[in-house]
């Protein structure tokens, strides 16, 4: 057999495991069968987007410390939070000289996050969480292509507190081919997060309900809403669909992650409505023929930049 036929059955064996664990996952999830060849749902186009979108592009936004740099040239560096340390060691990381409040997270995934308030941090406990994460890889266990090659480092950043020390509300804007179509608020209760509540383009709130009552409220229109739409969008513009997750400050906005995966897909709501809303949002253009083209001339892979692939334990003052 020549190595030509060899590789592309290689190919072919991993993109059928690759349909058939995604398949799996929505079924055990939802209970039915997902249509991949002609998605309507949300959550649909997203099994769609983890398999056949292989767009370069998205290594970059996946990865925490490189989407930085896409934030910056496109709305500013004004935006980001500030940077206290990067590296790939967590024996290295300074808790000595880091100065409280700030935050540790792992660049290559997503929902991992160690808030340091103070000194009383125990660091043998923090260093041990961190080899956690990056023993993990979260692109391959969540069939996530665009994480799968992002260099594993650990992220020290300035935490982003209001005035008065508490966290500020996260803005979670979904933007579909560049247009602000709905905004999720999360707010921090204690150690975890909250889905407080939904809203329309309009700050219309919507009655839309997960595994968790929505927050009472109220909820009124943000100060600078008419500036997270003008980001969220600039972001957003040349993408069928991203998630731009803003904080809003006492003093200004911030910008955290560009997130292409939303819950990868699998999200309970309590009535099938935000799926079919925001499935209707996303116009996603020739599925059967791209993800055919994508099955039969590619890999199911997305390289990350090779400039990214040195790692370095640094301090990096902004």
């Amino acid at each position: 057999m020549r190595f030509r036929d060899l590789a592309d059955r290689q190919r072919v064996a991993e993109w059928k495991s690759a349909i058939s664990r995604v398949r799996k996952a929505y079924r055990d999830y939802y209970g039915r069968e997902p249509s991949l060849a002609r998605p309507r749902l949300f959550t649909e186009k997203m099994q769609w987007r983890k398999l056949f979108d292989l767009d370069p592009r998205y290594a970059i936004l996946s990865d925490k410390v490189a989407a930085r740099d896409f934030i910056a040239r496109e709305i500013g560096a004004d935006y980001l939070p500030q940077v206290l340390w990067l590296g790939d060691d967590p024996a290295a990381v300074p808790f000595e000289t880091l100065q409280p409040p700030y935050v540790l997270k792992p660049t290559h995934g997503s929902g991992q996050v160690l808030r340091v308030h103070d000194r009383t941090i125990d660091i043998a406990a923090a260093r041990e969480t961190m080899r956690g994460w990056l023993n993990h890889r979260h692109g391959a266990v969540m069939d996530e292509p665009g994480y799968i090659h992002v260099p594993r480092r650990i992220v020290a950043e300035r935490m982003i507190l209001d005035r008065d020390g508490t966290p500020p509300l996260e803005r979670r804007i979904f933007t579909f081919d560049g247009r602000v179509r709905m905004t999720q608020t999360i707010m921090v209760e204690g150690n975890a997060l909250r889905i407080a509540a939904y809203h329309d383009r309009d700050w219309n709130r919507l009655p839309w309900r997960g595994d968790s009552e929505p927050h009472p409220g109220p909820f009124p229109r943000p100060q600078r809403y008419d500036e997270m739409i003008a980001r969220a969008e600039k972001l957003g513009a040349n993408f069928d669909h991203v998630r731009v997750d803003l904080y809003d400050a006492d003093e200004r906005l911030y910008a955290g992650e560009l997130t292409l995966y939303t819950w990868s897909g699998l999200v309970y709501f309590s009535t099938d409505e935000p799926d079919r809303v925001l499935g209707n949002y996303w116009s996603l253009k020739r599925p059967v023929t791209r993800a055919a083209a994508a099955v039969l001339l590619r890999r199911r892979d997305i390289p990350h930049p090779a400039s990214a692939r040195t790692v370095t334990s640094t301090s990096m003052p902004r």
